[in-house]
């Protein structure tokens, strides 16, 4: 009876142990999946300003001061990448021609999917471009 007992309470800790790591699992992967779920222009420009405040400890009135400059480079940096968008843009396609050649009809399919995301995140930074400058603008 008490081998019985043993093996009962090896089996629910086990048991335990396996659901603690999953529930774990679940937790840490729905927390990445919120932290970077957004990657847009907005999303980057806040992270930016989040760890430069963490690593550099700012006061309010620095991150005040610092946030224009921010705002500032990464517009500067999105101005650079979209006045270069139309060889981005033919670089990719020969890229994309030259693998669906070796893609199955599904997998084309697939990549055409990710592509058209990647068209939208690049609308969804154009926009924010747009409104910033407006923003900005006297």
């Amino acid at each position: 009876m008490s081998r019985l007992r043993l093996w009962a309470g090896l089996i629910v800790l086990f048991a335990a142990g396996v659901l603690t790591g999953i529930l774990g699992t679940l937790l840490y992967v729905d927390t990445e999946r919120t932290q970077r779920g957004d990657r847009g222009p907005v999303a980057q420009h806040e992270r930016i300003m989040k760890r430069l405040t963490q690593e550099l400890s700012l006061t309010a009135q620095q991150q005040t001061e610092i946030d224009p400059i921010v705002t500032w480079a990464h517009l500067a940096i999105l101005e650079l990448r979209f006045s270069h968008q139309v060889e981005i843009e033919d670089i990719l396609t020969k890229g994309m021609t030259d693998m669906k050649a070796k893609l199955s009809s599904a997998q084309q399919s697939d990549l055409d999917r990710m592509y058209a995301g990647l068209q939208q995140r690049w609308q969804t930074s154009r926009d924010y471009l747009a409104a910033k400058k407006k923003e900005i603008a006297p």
